[in-house]
């Protein structure tokens, strides 16, 4: 079982041995978590990672094959859908198209039968909530993406629900829309103080956005902390290579030193930080190096200094990536600007500071 603990605040959600499959295949696997009240957790994973089968779990439109599921105290395992004080926006919105924009916000208050006095009130401050005041008269085909998305969310806050399941919600958004959303998201779900649980296989959402992450692989939960945590402490190299660029080196393991380890990484030693694992002198280890934490030289040597040649330039965003092949390996370092005196087929000189680098496991162990 993946038994993984929450912060110190009050637990809100938590999930306990859930399983599910469909025919022969298991799609979350023997899964156990908890979420925090107010908490912005994201679910972080590759298509066919199982992540939008767990919302579906939570929201109640999946049956379990077993576990539980228990919010705020109550088991709603068995719960039906629409009687879980939870909403869900999903990708594609699914407003209603024959409806203006007040009513389909209003929509789950028409059902309580809430009265119009209150509907009316509860809407525009809704609205208010996201932007979109004065747009009650709208249709949503007359709208943007990111009017469309926002009227969804409107609908799903009105009902005040103790959760907020969002299923790629700025998927169909472009890169500069889908950035102002992200801030805009995590504003709005502050100022509410709803639990947010977010399900997205876009990296850089997860570390914008969240409190915590959760990196699932195969219906399980590889790693769960902060963003910070996922991309500087990565437990898996898969970890490392899907949040950020990551340079993975094939060392071998050479003991422990001043609370990390030295591992030789060709003809080099270097000093590095201990992940997960336990490891005997002699073993095969990989380190994360992140290429932000590696600095370029064109000249002299130096006892951790590896010695490569460029074979590729790539500048992009401001960020130039220069790529090295060290003793077959090809190492990648971040350089902010251009830089006219690195060229393909110089030799150059690559140094991190001690420490800098992590061992990870490797994949197999992840399964």
């Amino acid at each position: 079982m993946t038994d993984i603990k929450t912060d110190t605040r009050e637990e809100l959600l938590r999930i306990e041995g859930l399983k599910k499959s469909f025919g022969d295949t298991g799609v979350i696997r023997d899964l156990s978590f908890s979420v925090s009240r107010g908490e912005f957790l994201t679910v972080l994973g590759s298509s066919g990672c199982g992540k939008t089968t767990l919302l579906r779990l939570i929201c109640g439109l999946e049956e379990a094959d077993s576990g539980k599921i228990i919010l705020d105290g109550t088991d709603i395992t068995e719960l039906e859908p629409n009687l879980r004080p939870v909403n869900t926006v999903f990708q594609n919105y699914a407003l209603f198209p024959h409806m203006t924009v007040f009513d389909n916000v209003a929509y789950a208050l028409k059902l309580q039968r809430v009265e119009k006095s209150e509907i009316k009130s509860r809407v525009s401050d809704a609205l208010s909530l996201v932007q979109m005041s004065g747009f009650e008269k709208r249709y949503p085909s007359s709208l943007s993406g990111g009017q469309r998305q926002r009227v969804a969310i409107a609908r799903a806050i009105i009902s005040r629900p103790t959760v907020l399941l969002l299923d790629e919600p700025l998927g169909a958004l472009d890169l500069n829309l889908r950035r102002a959303m992200q801030t805009e998201l995590k504003n709005l779900q502050k100022q509410l103080g709803i639990t947010f649980i977010y399900i997205t296989h876009d990296q850089e959402e997860a570390l914008n956005m969240s409190d915590r992450v959760a990196v699932m692989k195969d219906g399980k939960f590889l790693q769960i902390g902060t963003p910070s945590d996922i991309y500087d402490r990565p437990n898996y190299a898969y970890i490392a290579r899907f949040v950020g660029e990551a340079n993975i080196l094939p060392s071998v393991y050479e003991g422990e030193c001043d609370g990390g380890a030295v591992v030789r990484f060709g003809e080099n030693e270097l000093k590095v930080r201990l992940g997960i694992g336990s490891h005997s002198v002699g073993d095969h280890v990989h380190v994360v190096l992140r290429g932000e934490k590696i600095k370029i030289r064109h000249t002299g040597e130096g006892s951790t200094a590896l010695v490569g040649k460029v074979t590729d330039l790539n500048f992009a965003g401001g960020v130039m990536r220069v790529s090295v092949e060290v003793g077959g390996t090809r190492i990648t370092a971040m350089r902010y600007g251009l830089d006219s005196e690195i060229a393909v087929g110089d030799t150059v000189f690559l140094e991190a500071e001690d420490f800098s680098g992590i061992i990870c496991e490797n994949d197999e162990a992840a399964k």
